[in-house]
Parts: structure tokens; C-alpha cells; sequence
């Protein structure tokens, strides 16, 4: 039977992420990086002989393990930092001046994206552009953190663009990757309803918390809003089918809206949250993109080799020329680390080439050789941010 023994892989799964949670302690490496390292390594050795009705059952798991985690990306966005704060210098403001960041990063990718387009005619311009706009918000946000940098006006600008690059490439990769799939329809155009949605949602939230049942039943019971933090995912998730977008939209704008209820007393619905997130669900999804990614494949295929050097040039160009523009403003040094910072990529980029693989716009070739590149990015780009800090104290 094909589902026999189909909590046998999970059991596994799970004893192998109790293990490297406690070894992750005495790691100075992303846990996202281990967990797509292990998966590879699993995939690589076959030292477990799973079915496929396993495989495909621990794929589906994966796949909710995606949605929650763009949920998560959403909840850590701080919408006030995207306020024009009035009475201050535009060019001060951070969020004017991560406009022009991701303004010329978009143009760096798009002319990289149709050289690209050119080497090999399968690859999608629109979707290398995509690609290349993203930065990883979970490690810009710990990084500024660890370098106590960032509440300055220096940390403000890099949070701020990893925000903007991350929430935008979300929306527009959703809208995109819909209408290619299906063409402009009517019920692709119908991605515009999650923008009403949200609005109301904000605002029948806003109404809800200042009611006395809020007060007496709810603000107090930490499993009430759980689940109904789950119900609100489920609703956006039913919302984001029927308009024909990628379901992660829906997750991120859920995240997004409840990350502007989330106040200093309601950590611990966040922290069980993120204990539901990151104890369990994101890391079958990463270890199941390493179990995915055939390393014999790459090694024995001379493209995806080309293709790690050119992608990971291009990654870093579209990051450091937009930075470097601010060397006089900032200072070359300081211009030169965040824009290395901001170069590290690892979530959304593997979930960017995943979904451009499933809809035939990247190659197989081409993700296995993101999928390289995110783990370089990942791996250097904050080691050569503090590098940069350090030398600039």
C-alpha cells in the first residue's frame, strides 16, 4: 500500500530537527542553510529508502510549510517604517531612500534578466528580475540586530529596502506568475480583491479590539487567537484561489495584517506562533527543498556549473551599484557592507525559482544553480557585512 508507514519519514524528519536544534547552538550558520544541507544530504546518500506516496506526503506538508512561512515574513514587517514621517527631509527618510535602491536594483535585474534571456531563451526575463529583487529579511533583521545597528539612520535604509524587496517581489511574483499561468482573465484580474480584503479585515480587526467581548474573552486567551489567527490564513488562502494567485500572496498579506495588532503584550502569541512555525513547519519545507535538489544532477551537469558564477555576479552587482550611489551620503564603506548585506538571499529566492520551474519559465538547471547561490549569498554576505562594520569602528 502506498501510504503505508507514512509517519515513519515524519518520525525521522522530526528526530533529525530535534538534533540540530540543539547542535545549531554551537553553529554560527543560518538554520534554514543546515536544513536544506541536510535535506541534500539525505537525497544524496538515500539513506532513507522512502516511498513516493511518502515523498509526496511529505511534499504536502512542505507546501504548508511554505504558506506559514511567508505568514511569518508578513508578521515581521514593521508597517511603520514605511510612513513618510512629516516635517523630515525627504532624502532623509529611510523609506524614500530604499525607493531608490530597489528602483535601481529593478533596473539592474530587468537588463540582467534580458542578457540572461539571451544566453538561454528558456529563462524568463520578468522572473530573473524577480529573483534577483529579492533579500532575505531573516537574516538582514537578526544581522542589523547582532551589529546593534539597527535603530540608526544606516540600519533604518537596509531594513527598510530588505522590507520593500521582500513585500514587493511577493505581490508582483503572485500577480505575474497567475496571469502567465492563465493568461488575463477575469478571474486573474481578481487578484485586486485581496486588496479590498485587507482594508476591511484591518479594519473590522481595529473594530473587534475595541469591543468589551474583546476585552473579556479574547485578549487574555492565547489558544482563542491562535486559532483565530489560523481562521484568518485559512480566509485569505480561500480569497487568494479564487482570484488564481499564488497562494504565498495570501499568507504574506495575512502575516502583514496582523503584524500591525502586534503589540509588546502579545509576544507570546508571536513567540507561539514562531514556535509552530520554525519548531516544526519551516523546516520540513527547507529540508524537503535540499531532499529536492539532486546533487548528482548538478554535479554532473556542466550548465548548472555555468550558471552559479553568472547568477552569483549578477546577485551581487544589483545590490552593490544601487549601494554605491550612496557612498557620498553614507560613506563608501559603509555603502559597500550594505550592500553585501542586502545581497544575502535564502527564502524567498528558493521559493521565487521554485515556483518559476513549476510554471516553465527557469530551467531545472537554472533553480539547482539559485538554489547554489542563495547558500553562497547566505553564507558570506553577512560574514562580509560585519567584516565591513568592523573596520569601519
Amino acid at each position: 500500500m502506498e501510504w503505508q508507514g507514512t509517519l515513519q519519514p515524519l518520525f525521522w524528519l522530526l528526530f533529525v530537527m530535534f538534533t540540530l536544534q540543539i547542535m545549531l547552538k554551537k553553529v554560527k550558520l543560518p538554520a534554514i542553510l543546515i536544513y536544506i544541507l541536510v535535506g541534500i544530504v539525505i537525497s544524496y546518500t538515500h539513506i532513507w529508502p522512502y516511498q513516493d506516496g511518502q515523498i509526496n506526503w511529505l511534499n504536502g506538508v512542505s507546501q504548508f510549510g511554505l504558506y506559514y512561512l511567508m505568514f511569518l515574513s508578513g508578521l515581521e514587517i514593521d508597517v511603520s517604517l514605511l510612513r513618510f514621517k512629516r516635517g523630515s527631509n525627504r532624502l532623509n527618510n529611510p523609506l524614500v531612500v530604499a525607493l531608490l535602491i530597489f528602483l535601481g536594483t529593478m533596473a539592474l535585474a530587468f537588463l540582467i534578466g534580458l542578457r540572461i534571456h539571451q544566453i538561454d531563451p528558456a529563462v524568463q526575463t520578468w522572473m530573473i528580475m524577480l529573483i534577483l529583487l529579492t533579500t532575505s529579511l531573516g537574516i538582514v533583521m537578526p544581522v542589523l540586530k547582532d551589529n546593534g545597528v539597527i535603530h540608526s539612520y544606516y540600519g533604518q535604509i537596509l531594513l527598510t529596502s530588505a522590507i520593500l524587496a521582500d513585500l514587493v517581489t511577493v505581490i508582483v511574483l503572485s500577480v505575474l506568475s497567475g496571469s502567465y499561468q492563465s493568461g488575463l482573465q477575469l478571474r486573474s484580474a481578481l487578484v485586486g480583491i485581496l486588496i479590498p480584503v485587507f482594508m476591511i479585515s484591518f479594519l473590522v480587526l481595529t473594530k473587534v479590539r475595541s469591543t468589551v467581548f474583546w476585552k473579556k474573552q479574547i485578549r487574555e486567551d492565547s489558544l482563542a487567537k491562535l486559532q483565530g489567527v489560523l481562521a484568518i490564513i485559512a480566509l485569505y488562502g480561500i480569497f487568494t484561489d479564487l482570484s488564481g494567485s499564488e497562494p504565498i500572496l495570501g499568507s504574506f498579506l495575512a502575516g502583514l495584517l496582523l503584524s500591525n495588532f502586534m503589540t509588546s503584550s502579545q509576544t507570546q502569541l508571536k513567540n507561539h506562533l514562531e514556535l509552530l512555525g520554525y519548531g516544526f513547519l519551516i523546516p520540513v519545507f527547507f529540508v524537503m527543498v535540499g531532499y529536492n535538489f539532486k546533487l548528482d544532477e548538478f554535479l554532473a551537469n556542466k550548465q548548472s556549473w555555468a550558471w552559479v558564477p553568472i547568477l552569483t555576479a549578477a546577485a551581487y552587482v544589483v545590490k552593490l551599484v544601487p549601494m554605491l550611489c550612496l557612498g557620498p551620503m553614507l560613506g563608501f564603506r559603509k555603502a559597500i557592507a550594505g550592500g553585501f548585506l542586502l545581497s544575502s538571499r535564502l527564502t524567498l529566492i528558493v521559493v521565487a525559482a521554485s515556483i518559476g520551474t513549476k510554471l516553465g519559465v527557469v530551467p531545472r538547471e537554472v533553480e539547482n544553480a539559485i538554489l547554489v547561490v542563495a547558500i553562497i549569498t547566505s553564507v558570506f554576505s553577512p560574514i562580509l557585512f560585519t567584516l565591513g562594520q568592523s573596520e569601519i569602528a
